[in-house]
């Protein structure tokens, strides 16, 4: 029986056929990032466009000037992301199907990462292969596509993952036409490295560790009332923002072969009950900008759970 591709497997095999690039995970980043996130937190399932001055106003609550958003959206309209139109004199805009695809696949692989240890048959995928010297894109290419896969380099080009199938990784490595792939699974690394090396498992427990203090006080606040829709919703954004370097740090690691401390499930239950709670409030604010510039697409803003997105 074939296992159901993953998210992370379908938007890498997606992106490996258009022969682009896949960011590594990382939190922040660029207004277009935020304002993407923006949409396809409250905004995803509306077909309706938004006016250029709801945009203005979301960005804005993070401390984005109107020059800057106007064009974080003409450049994300550029990139396929958003659909601009115009009724008179006033710009509207809407995420294209591609735009919605692509949030769909991105952020369904951050909220399905880490809810609990993910069973291990023990076994390691390792995945060998060689790209010439004079195709540096390539090799850039299928390095971001491993990495979201789950891989880790033991080697320049020996890379290794605990989880991930072989159809999918043969499947990409096809999409880019690289021939010269060699990929097994094995119980033991026939190397002088341990599998784990491959990882810095400091650096893991430390990010962890810093998304439990960072957040930590935020749960009684919460429950106080002591949490505006503005701040839940410039909050919640930079939860998940923040949440997003985790699937790029440890690819679910086996929880045989961690210290029993490990962080990773009192991080995610933190992360779940912040993510939820938030989300009402956040909402709200999103419908307070809209319903200044268009009363009547308030009604269409929402918000997804950790369980509506699985």
């Amino acid at each position: 029986m074939v296992a159901e591709p993953t998210p992370a497997e379908v938007l890498v095999l997606r992106r490996a056929l258009e022969g682009s690039v896949l960011p590594r995970h990382q939190a922040g980043g660029s207004p277009q990032r935020l304002l993407t996130s923006l949409l396809g937190e409250h905004w995803l399932d509306a077909d309706a466009a938004l006016p250029l001055g709801v945009l203005i106003d979301l960005v804005a609550e993070f401390g984005i000037s109107e020059t800057s958003a106007r064009a974080t959206a003409n450049r994300l309209v550029k990139r396929g992301v958003l659909e601009a139109g115009k009724v008179g004199r006033h710009a509207y805009y809407r995420l294209s199907e591609t735009g919605r695809q692509d949030i769909r696949h991105k952020t369904g692989t951050v909220l399905d990462f880490g809810p609990s240890a993910r069973p291990w048959d023990g076994r390691w995928t390792l995945a060998a292969f060689s790209v010439p010297e004079d195709q540096r894109r390539l090799r850039h290419q299928l390095r971001s596509y491993l990495r979201w896969l789950g891989f880790a380099p033991l080697f320049d080009g020996l890379w290794i993952s605990p989880h991930a199938g072989l159809d999918a990784l043969r499947e990409v490595f096809q999409a880019v036409g690289v021939d010269n792939l060699s990929a097994f699974r094995v119980v033991e690394t026939a190397v002088g490295c341990a599998p784990l090396t491959a990882w810095d498992l400091t650096e893991i427990q430390s990010a962890y560790q810093a998304f439990l203090t960072d957040h930590q006080k935020l749960p009684d606040m919460l429950k106080a009332g002591e949490v505006t829709p503005a701040a839940a919703l410039v909050q919640r954004t930079h939860l998940l923002e923040t949440w997003r370097i985790f699937p790029g740090l440890d690819p679910e690691l086996p929880a045989e072969l961690l210290p029993d401390d490990w962080p990773r499930p009192a991080a995610h239950a933190l992360f779940s009950e912040l993510y939820d709670g938030l989300g009402e409030l956040a909402t709200l604010r999103f419908r307070q900008i809209v319903a200044k510039h268009e009363p009547d697409l308030a009604n269409h803003v929402d918000h997804h759970t950790v369980a509506t997105w699985a």
